[in-house]
């Protein structure tokens, strides 16, 4: 199994989540992590705020992957979220963004942290395996996705 299937689960996927900007997409995403993984609602909130006002972290052909550290938490942690209304990320190519996947890690993480976004980035980048995302209509199928990798 990889590193990225390893880190969620069919649980921690939300499809076709209706929010019209960041703060609503971070505020479902912290919720659905205090109601999962008892990881307090505001201190995901405030810590995926605070990393976007270091940079967008929209990669690119309607992807982003929004991450942050969290004090406390003893593993990466992953939620994939597929928006019913792609969002404006301030993306460097400007294409709104309806595919993201939401990473936590310890706030010590740094190489693990970095294994993890780099086998993200390069799922995320296949055109397929986008395709396969946005296509998939129940949760198992989007972790089976990941599991299976391109």
């Amino acid at each position: 199994m990889n590193k990225v299937a390893n880190i969620f689960s069919a649980q921690d996927v939300l499809l076709d989540l209706d929010v019209n900007s960041k703060l609503a997409l971070f505020e479902a995403v912290g919720k659905l992590w205090e109601d999962h993984h008892v990881i307090a609602a505001g201190q995901v909130i405030k810590s995926l705020l605070e990393r976007e006002q270091l940079g967008s972290t929209g990669l690119g052909q309607g992807v982003a992957i929004p991450h942050a550290r969290i004090k406390g938490l003893t593993e990466p942690k992953a939620i994939f979220v597929r928006t019913k209304e792609p969002l404006d990320f301030d993306s460097p190519d400007t294409v709104p963004v309806s595919l993201f996947f939401v990473l936590l890690v310890p706030s010590g993480a740094t190489e693990e942290h970095l294994l993890v976004l780099s086998e993200i980035v390069d799922l995320l980048a296949d055109n397929k395996f986008r395709q396969h995302l946005k296509s998939c209509q129940k949760p198992d199928h989007v972790h089976e996705l990941f599991l299976n990798g391109k």
